[in-house]
């Protein structure tokens, strides 16, 4: 999912690269009078192939690849040595997963002009989301032999290299040149930044990401990664400042940054009621949910720390239906991934029936609906 997110849209791609810089729709008839025959066929077959790439294009926005495809066919067997077809033709097959194809026809544009870096760059996105990163590293050096100054393609050099660690060195290298060519270059700053924090330098990579914020004119480079630092450091405020000042909600890894911030939020709030408070139930028993909360396909013993919480508050306040709520609903997440919790769960169900049938019904749903996932730190449970 992250790979296809990444992948530039067509529309901005085929303006970089001018693909209809040559289609207008201005008349040609007087023109068209003043010419020779030949000179009048040749015009009028280059009407004909603008026309097609026109309705091509319209074709491939309202989602009709085949029928795009074929008006694209028509426009290339019309003129072999244009390359706009071929072009539009892979971001076609982009559209419909073919990313060989794309490719393929990025390839073939290539050869009709050589000297559009754009193509290379277009071409290693293509490759990079089917997996042939040499290739697509390849693809991007010589378009940076052509344009020693093409940011863009340090930035995708950096982004093809980040997660190899034998050459992370050379990732870094390459964005920190997209940064020094083209600091309003967002990408590269949020990339960088990651790479500094796999490197344990997270002085380092906040550093990056603030100059990214400050470089990008939406002042969103970077500002989530760095948000989920400084939750991790404990620095919420200043987490919750840089969320509360954002341009723009989108924020494509997952937990999102908000999801994180409410949950450190939630946790500082109730340990810092149970501090004051140790013994009151009710305090124990948001803590414990403080506790749990989480996601899903995380496994982290997260819920039996919060079962201790539940139990103290159910010890000191007998016939609490919401303790024992928290306590089944721990088990019930615990049950899904450990089948040996599912005969304790059961019996811990059975206490909630008899204390609150509402609440216990609510949980036999969720029972019903609930999945768990990885397992994310060593376990002793059957699994």
């Amino acid at each position: 999912m992250k790979r296809l997110q990444r992948f530039t849209s067509a529309c901005t791609l085929i303006s970089a690269v001018g693909i209809f810089a040559a289609v207008t729709a201005s008349p040609r008839t007087n023109v068209q009078s003043a010419m020779s025959s030949p000179q009048r066929e040749q015009q009028t077959q280059s009407s004909e192939i603008d026309e097609l790439l026109r309705s091509a294009f319209d074709l491939y926005r309202k989602g009709q690849y085949e029928e795009a495809l074929a008006n694209l066919n028509k426009a290339a067997a019309l003129s072999p040595q244009d390359f706009r077809p071929l072009v539009l033709s892979a971001y076609v097959y982009s559209a419909q997963a073919k990313m060989k194809s794309a490719s393929e026809a990025f390839a073939a544009a290539i050869r009709l002009q050589p000297r559009r870096k754009e193509l290379y760059l277009a071409k290693a996105q293509a490759d990079f989301l089917r997996n042939a990163h040499e290739e697509a590293l390849e693809t991007c050096r010589k378009a940076t032999v052509i344009d020693p100054n093409y940011a863009e393609a340090y930035a995708m050099i950096g982004e093809l290299l980040m997660y190899d660690d034998k050459r992370r060195p050379e990732a870094i290298s390459a964005l920190r040149s997209a940064i020094k060519i083209n600091p309003t270059l967002a990408k590269p700053y949020d990339a960088l930044g990651r790479l500094l924090e796999f490197a344990k330098d997270e002085k380092g990579a906040e550093e990056v990401w603030r100059q990214g914020m400050v470089a990008d004119p939406k002042h969103m480079a970077g500002r989530f990664a760095l948000g989920r630092v400084l939750v991790k450091q404990g620095r919420l405020s200043e987490a919750r400042e840089l969320w509360e000042s954002r341009t723009s909600d989108e924020d494509r890894t997952f937990p999102n940054f908000i999801d994180l911030l409410k949950r450190a939020e939630n946790l500082k709030r109730a340990t810092d009621a149970l501090v004051k408070s140790p013994n009151d139930p009710d305090t124990l028993i948001e803590m414990g949910f403080a506790v749990m909360e989480g996601d899903s396909w995380v496994v982290d013993r997260r819920q039996e720390r919060a079962i201790v919480y539940f139990k103290q508050a159910a010890k000191l306040k007998p016939g609490s239906a919401r303790a024992q709520y928290g306590i089944c609903k721990a088990y019930i997440q615990i049950a899904d991934t450990f089948s040996k919790e599912k005969k304790r769960l059961d019996e811990e169900m059975a206490k909630l029936w008899k204390l609150d049938p509402k609440l216990a019904g609510e949980l036999e749903q969720y029972r019903k609906t609930y999945q768990g996932g990885l397992i994310a730190s060593p376990v002793t449970n059957d699994q």
